[in-house]
């Protein structure tokens, strides 16, 4: 996850998944996996949000992905 100062106002959240991901199906069901997760974080106003979606996004279970994010959210790179 990537984050940097953006427009005022509600946070923003951009999610990439590259077709190395998987088919059409799997990158889908990735962008719904982490959807869900950002609407329940705790985002930042004004900042901008770029989370990359891996294969393993998929297959991992929601409380070890949720506990993935959380810490991508405190680690994340301020540009």
């Amino acid at each position: 996850m990537v984050q940097c100062p953006g427009h005022a106002g509600p946070p923003r959240v951009g999610l990439v998944v590259s077709k190395s991901a998987g088919n059409a199906v799997t990158r889908n069901r990735i962008k719904r996996r982490l959807r869900q997760i950002v609407r329940t974080l705790p985002l930042k106003p004004g900042i901008d949000y770029v989370i990359i979606g891996a294969s393993q996004v998929a297959e991992v279970s929601h409380p070890q992905l949720v506990g993935w994010m959380e810490r991508a959210l405190e680690g994340s790179v301020d540009a």
